[in-house]
C-alpha cells in the first residue's frame, strides 16, 4: 500500500514538474487595455490629428475591443449591433481556441491601424501583447486563433467604418470666411481656413442626426456699445484683464490644443498636445487603475464615453458652421483693443458652441452614470506638459471647469461655453438611455 501511494506521489510530482505553465484565461486585464489606449493617444499626438479626427481615431478601436469581448462574454456586455447606426451583427467569425482578452486587444490594434497614419506603432503594440501571451503560457495555436479571430472582427468592423463618410469629406470644399460682419473669420497667428467644415456630414454613431440638439442662439450681432452682443464680448475682454493665477492655471491645464504653433521671427514650430477627447480617455485610465475596475466596466467606460464624444463633436460642428459666429479675438481687436491677445491660441473654426465644452460634458455625463455622482478623482494628464495634478469632486465639476477654462483663456464667450456644456450633457444622456 505504501509503495503504491509513493508511486502516485512520484507520478504527480513528475507531471506537475514537466507540465507547461498555463495562465488561462485571465492573463490580460485593465492594465492592458489602458496600455493600448495610451499607445493610441500617443500615436494621435504624433500624427497631429485635430479634435474631430481624433474623436474618430479613438472611438473605433474601443468599439472593436468592446465587440470582441462581447462575443466571448455576451452576458457581461450589451450588444452594440443594432444600436450603432448601420452596424449589423458579425457573421462567420470563429472563436474556437481563441483567448478572449487577447483577441479583444488585437482587434483594438488592427482597427487602430486603419484610422491612424503611424500604423507601425500599433503593429508593435500587438506584437507586445502576443509576446506577453507566450510568456504567460498561452500556446502558439491559441495566439494564432486569437489573431485570426481579431482579424475577422476588425475586417467586418472596418467595412462598416468605411461607410462613415470620412473619405468623402476629405474631398469637399475648404471653408474660407465671408468677411461679413459677425461671421467667423480666420484668426491669428496662422489665419488658416476653417477646420473640418463638413464634419456634420459624418455618420453619427447613436444620435439620429447632427442637428438633434436645438441651441439657444447667441445675441444678435452688433457693434453698438451696451448692446447684448457687445457686452458678451466685453465680458471676455474684461475678464482677461483681471485673471488671477488660479484661473490662468485652469485655462492652461485644459488647453488641449493638439496643434499649437509658436512663431519666432520667420520660424514656426508646431507643438503637439493631447486632444480634448484624448484627455478624457486618459482620465478613464487613471480611474480604472485606482478603482481596479473590472475589464467589462472599464471597456464600457472607454467605449460609451468615446461614442458620446464622437457624436458630441458631430453635433457641435453642425452648430459651429450653422451659426458661423465671430471669435472674441477678431471682434476685440477690431472694435475694443487692437493689441489684445487671448491667453491661449484660438483654434481655427467658428465660436458657437464650445467644442471642448460639448466633448467634456458628454463624457462626464456618461462617466457619472458608470461611476456615480460626486465621484472624487485626481487627474495627472497634463503633467507631461508641466501642469500640476488637479483634483475634482465630480465628473460634472471637471466638465464645467473645462467650460470656464475656454472663457478664461479668451477663446469663447460665456454663452458659447454654457450652451456647449448643455449640448454635451444632452448628447451624453442619449448615449446612456440607448445603452440602458
Amino acid at each position: 500500500m505504501k509503495s503504491f501511494t509513493g508511486f502516485i506521489a512520484a507520478l504527480f510530482c513528475l507531471l506537475s514538474c514537466t507540465a507547461p505553465h498555463r495562465v488561462v484565461p485571465h492573463t490580460f486585464g485593465i492594465a492592458d487595455i489602458n496600455t493600448a489606449n495610451r499607445k493610441l493617444l500617443e500615436v494621435a499626438m504624433e500624427d497631429g490629428f485635430s479634435p474631430p479626427i481624433a474623436s474618430r481615431v479613438y472611438v473605433y478601436p474601443h468599439i472593436a475591443h468592446y465587440l470582441a469581448l462581447q462575443k466571448f462574454y455576451p452576458d457581461s456586455l450589451p450588444d452594440l449591433a443594432g444600436k450603432l447606426n448601420g452596424l449589423s451583427s458579425f457573421t462567420n467569425i470563429s472563436a474556437e481556441n481563441a483567448n478572449p482578452e487577447l483577441t479583444a486587444l488585437l482587434a483594438f490594434c488592427k482597427t487602430a491601424k486603419k484610422v491612424v497614419f503611424s500604423e507601425f506603432y500599433m503593429d508593435e503594440q500587438a506584437d507586445q501583447f502576443k509576446s506577453k501571451a507566450k510568456s504567460a503560457g498561452i500556446t502558439n495555436s491559441e495566439i494564432e486563433a486569437s489573431d485570426k479571430c481579431a482579424a475577422a472582427i476588425a475586417k467586418q468592423l472596418i467595412d462598416w467604418i468605411n461607410k462613415d463618410n470620412y473619405v468623402q469629406t476629405r474631398t469637399m470644399d475648404r471653408f474660407t470666411s465671408s468677411k461679413k460682419p459677425g461671421e467667423w473669420r480666420e484668426t491669428p497667428p496662422d489665419y488658416i481656413n476653417g477646420l473640418e467644415p463638413h464634419w456634420m456630414k459624418m455618420r453619427p454613431l447613436l444620435i439620429d442626426s447632427a442637428g438633434i440638439y436645438t441651441v439657444t442662439p447667441p445675441p444678435q450681432y452688433t457693434t453698438t456699445k451696451n448692446s447684448a452682443f457687445y457686452n458678451m464680448v466685453s465680458q471676455v475682454y474684461k475678464e482677461s484683464k483681471i485673471l488671477d493665477t488660479s484661473k490662468k492655471e485652469i485655462a492652461l491645464y485644459w488647453d488641449d490644443n493638439p496643434n499649437t504653433s509658436e512663431h519666432r521671427g520667420h520660424l514656426m514650430t508646431i507643438i503637439h498636445k493631447i486632444s480634448p477627447p484624448g484627455h478624457w480617455l486618459n482620465i478613464i485610465a487613471q480611474i480604472s487603475n485606482r478603482e481596479k475596475s473590472s475589464l467589462f466596466k472599464t471597456t464600457k467606460a472607454y467605449t460609451y464615453s468615446a461614442i458620446a464624444m464622437y457624436d458630441g463633436v458631430i453635433s457641435c460642428w453642425h452648430e459651429k458652421y450653422k451659426t458661423n459666429l465671430v471669435r472674441p479675438v477678431s471682434y476685440i481687436q477690431e472694435f475694443i483693443d487692437i493689441n489684445w491677445k487671448p491667453l491661449i491660441q484660438t483654434p481655427p473654426f467658428p465660436e458657437y458652441t464650445s467644442g471642448h465644452s460639448v466633448i467634456s460634458a458628454s463624457a462626464a455625463t456618461v462617466l457619472t452614470s458608470i461611476y456615480g455622482d460626486n465621484y472624487v478623482f485626481t487627474d495627472s494628464t497634463e503633467t507631461i506638459f508641466e501642469q500640476p495634478i488637479r483634483k475634482f469632486d465630480s465628473f460634472n465639476q471637471a466638465a464645467w471647469e473645462v467650460s470656464l477654462s475656454r472663457f478664461y483663456a479668451g477663446i469663447h464667450y460665456m454663452n458659447g461655453v454654457t450652451e456647449g456644456n448643455k449640448q454635451g450633457n444632452y448628447i451624453g444622456q442619449i448615449v446612456i438611455n440607448k445603452f440602458k
